[in-house]
């Protein structure tokens, strides 16, 4: 199919006979690469309403496409890690993301912590090692308290522009710690976003009772601080959440992940927003949770 053939196609986006938009939706998503570029100048210079709103349909969902096959291979792939699933996500609420700047930025992180790391170090030892880097030497800084914007949620602004909320910034502290390989784990307890350093063995050591595999819990948002049982118990208590702590379970990355996803759809339906977003969001829930 040559070039004028596919602008003769591309004008019937303005026959107002659904009959017809239907068999050349068709055509263009079993053809998308080739009719992409195509698609994207018509939408840019085209007068017709009808033929706007198609154009743009059809593009979100030539996105969608190649953006499915991506977050499934970043989910499932054998040599996948959490980092590629956030990369991933990162571009469905940003099309334009420089995914390049982003892994750079997060891999010089990640170095920066390995580096300094080494085997007489405990693990108390390495996870303040991770809140002195961050905070310290990368400077990372809370966003202003007040007026909460669905952008503050972004992994990609909380690394590249080192601002962050409580959800981003642990995040940020699992895909480090899934690198160098500690064991942190966000703990499954709304609202606080603690996370928990998990060893079993551990735990079956230093604890007489029921736990669940946490040996101590921090607070990324406050610099990484430690937090004691006694201060969750009390959480628990004014929240009236009767389940004990030793009973919470520790998240995977994945489920994390998941929760991350569904955190930034609802900061978008709180402000009112409309958009592919929200529009599309089933169909990514519904891979990432078939993956957990």
């Amino acid at each position: 199919m040559n070039k004028t053939e596919i602008i003769s196609l591309l004008k019937l986006l303005e026959d107002p006979d659904n009959n017809v938009y239907h068999i050349l939706r068709k055509q263009i998503l079993d053809n998308s690469e080739l009719f992409k570029i195509y698609l994207e100048n018509y939408h840019a210079l085209s007068v017709n309403e009808l033929a706007i709103e198609r154009s743009e349909d059809l593009l979100d969902e030539i996105f969608l496409i190649g953006f499915e096959k991506q977050l499934e291979t970043a989910i499932n792939g054998r040599d996948s890690g959490l980092m590629d699933g956030a990369v991933v996500l990162e571009q469905y609420f940003n099309r334009d993301l420089d995914t390049e700047v982003l892994l750079n930025e997060t891999e010089n992180i990640v170095q920066s912590v390995w580096l300094e790391f080494n085997e007489q170090l405990t693990g108390i030892e390495k996870v303040k090692l991770i809140g002195k880097i961050l905070f310290e030497n990368q400077n990372f800084k809370k966003y202003p308290v007040g007026e909460f914007k669905p952008e503050y949620l972004s992994f990609a602004n909380c690394v590249n522009y080192r601002k962050f909320v409580a959800p981003s910034i642990s995040l940020l502290y699992c895909v480090i710690a899934e690198r160098v390989s500690l064991p942190l784990y966000p703990l499954a307890l709304p609202g606080l976003f603690l996370l928990s350093y998990v060893d079993e063995e551990l735990a079956d050591a230093v604890f007489d009772e029921e736990h669940n595999g946490a040996v101590f819990y921090i607070h990324p948002y406050d610099q990484g601080e430690f937090i004691n049982h006694q201060l969750i118990d009390k959480y628990l208590k004014e929240h009236k959440i009767e389940t004990k702590l030793e009973q919470i379970k520790n998240m995977s990355y994945l489920e994390y992940l998941t929760y991350f996803f569904e955190m930034r759809i609802l900061a978008l339906k709180h402000r009112k927003l409309e958009g592919f977003e929200l529009r599309y969001a089933d169909r990514v829930l519904k891979i990432l949770k078939n993956s957990n």
